[in-house]
C-alpha cells in the first residue's frame, strides 16, 4: 500500500516535491513566520535538507512520517506543510504538527488539515494516540488543537532551547476512543 492523496473540502495534502522549494524559501526570507516553531529555515541548504528528509519511499505500513504539504484543492496552491511523526520505535503514537505562510493564517486550514491528520493518523494508520506541542504563547495553534477535539494535557516547562529563550510548551493529545466517540454516528 502506497500513500495517497488526502483531500479535504478545501484542501489537498499531498506529498513534498521539489517544487515546493520555492515556496518554502518564503520562510527564509520572512522568518518570523515561524516564530513560535520549533523548525527553523535559516538559509537554503536548510530548505533543501527539510524537502530531502521529507521524501519518503518505504512502504506504507513502515513509513515513519508523513511530512505532507498543504495545498489548496481547487488551484494547487501551497499554504504550508502537516505533518505526523511517529513517536521512535513506537508504531502506535504519533505527534500532529503544521505550519502555514503567513497570508492563509486565520483561514481555518490548520485545523481542516489537523482534522484530517486525525482521521488519517486513526483510521488508515491504525495510531492510538495522536498528541501535539505548542508554544505557550501561541494561542491560535492551542485553539487548532482543542479546536479538532484534543485535550490539553498540560505544561512542559522550558523543555527546550528555542533560538533565544528555553520554551515552554503546552501538551494536546487524543487517543482513538476520543476520536470514535467524536465522529458523526452513521
Amino acid at each position: 500500500m502506497t500513500f495517497e492523496t488526502i483531500e479535504t473540502a478545501r484542501l489537498q495534502l499531498r506529498e513534498l516535491y521539489p517544487t515546493d522549494k520555492a515556496a518554502l524559501l518564503e520562510f527564509v526570507q520572512q522568518p518570523e513566520q515561524l516564530r513560535w516553531m520549533s523548525i527553523d529555515f535559516p538559509d537554503q541548504a536548510s530548505v533543501d535538507s527539510f524537502l530531502a528528509d521529507a521524501h519518503d519511499e518505504n512502504p506504507f505500513a513502515e513509513r515513519k512520517n508523513f511530512l505532507l504539504a498543504a495545498c489548496l484543492a481547487e488551484t494547487g496552491e501551497f499554504l504550508g506543510c502537516v505533518a505526523l511523526e511517529r513517536e521512535g520505535d513506537k508504531s502506535y503514537a504519533a505527534e500532529l504538527g503544521y505550519f502555514f505562510l503567513e497570508r492563509h493564517w486565520g483561514k481555518g486550514y490548520a485545523k481542516e488539515a489537523s482534522q484530517a491528520l486525525l482521521d488519517f493518523g486513526f483510521g488508515p494508520l491504525g495510531l492510538h494516540r495522536i498528541w501535539g506541542k505548542c508554544h505557550v504563547q501561541n494561542q491560535a495553534s492551542a485553539g487548532v488543537m482543542s479546536g479538532i477535539g484534543m485535550l490539553l494535557e498540560g505544561t512542559m516547562r522550558e523543555h527546550f532551547w528555542q533560538r533565544d529563550h528555553y520554551r515552554s510548551s503546552h501538551l494536546f493529545a487524543m487517543i482513538k476512543s476520543d476520536w470514535e466517540a467524536l465522529r458523526p454516528k452513521v
